[in-house]
């Protein structure tokens, strides 16, 4: 049977005849170069997830054995002779993660719970993953990673070392900043309509017109008492936006002076983006998402 040739190009710009058969071989090796290097890269992922078990305390690091398991997870050491291993690591390292999990997480709510005034100011509202609401804010507890954030209104305000004395030490630091830079709800009252009437101004608005909440956020800059808060965010901080609204809906003075104030809710595609809503919380777990304010006649 005569072998089909064909014409290719070398380095040099000069024809080459090139049979079948050739041409299959040629494929046939880059294919086979081409599969070898995803062992490859793969084995190398695998020895540098390994490789930093190098000392017996080493086993103590969650962040470590959680690498090494999806490292694991990720190849089939058959092809480095060890395969029969492969199952009984993963095993012992997921045993030795619940072990070290369960431990954190018991010795961190045993730590928080003991430097609290009051027990009824800590509520777990989720175990994993671990995040924990202590009056007023919340901290997600990220145990693998050794941090904790804390967080209002689902905006962040901080991340300290997963160590109990600091993440303690960050909430009343935290609990005093809010209280230097809030305001009683009379007075927010006040400060919000009039940066709601200098956003109508700036856009040429008419009274009464619906508009962003975060479009308030220059203006109650601009005005706000309490300036060193501002000052040290550079901008309003949105998570005081949140607290003040929330404290003025449970103080009951959505309406005040004869006008109504009224929140609409971000629904849909609105919360895709979620520097164009505020969340406004209701209580240690609930709370909803807000797109727009306005003030209207009672």
């Amino acid at each position: 049977m005569a072998t089909t040739k064909k014409t290719t190009t070398n380095d040099s710009g000069e024809g080459i005849r090139v049979s079948d058969a050739d041409s299959e071989l040629l494929a046939s090796l880059q294919s086979a170069a081409k599969s070898v290097a995803a062992v490859v890269a793969q084995g190398k992922t695998v020895v540098k997830a390994l490789e930093r078990f190098d000392a017996p305390k080493s086993l103590d690091r969650q962040d470590y054995l959680a690498d090494a398991l999806d490292a694991l997870r990720g190849v089939d050491l058959s092809a480095y002779g060890c395969g029969a291993l492969q199952g009984v690591i993963a095993e012992s390292i997921e045993q030795r993660l619940r072990t070290l999990r369960a431990t954190a997480h018991h010795e961190l709510l045993t730590g928080l719970r003991d430097g609290v005034e009051k027990a009824e100011h800590l509520r777990v509202l989720s175990d994993s993953p671990l995040v924990v609401y202590v009056h007023p804010l919340t901290v997600e507890l990220l145990i693998e990673q050794k941090k904790a954030v804390w967080t209002y209104a689902h905006e962040t305000l901080q991340t300290v070392p997963l160590a109990v004395e600091e993440i303690l030490a960050a909430h009343r630091t935290l609990v005093d900043a809010f209280r230097a830079s809030r305001v009683d709800s009379q007075t927010f009252w006040t400060l919000l309509r009039k940066a709601y009437e200098m956003v109508l101004i700036l856009d040429g608005l008419s009274a009464g017109s619906r508009i962003d909440i975060v479009e308030m956020l220059p203006a109650l800059a601009w005005i706000w008492p309490q300036q060193a808060a501002v000052k040290k965010a550079g901008v309003f901080p949105r998570y005081l936006l949140a607290y003040q609204l929330q404290k003025l809906r449970a103080d009951g003075l959505l309406q005040n002076q004869g006008l109504r104030m009224e929140l609409g809710s971000a629904t849909g595609g609105s919360t895709r983006n979620k520097q164009n809503v505020l969340f406004i919380p209701q209580g240690p777990s609930e709370g909803q998402y807000y797109l727009s304010i306005c003030f209207r006649q009672a």
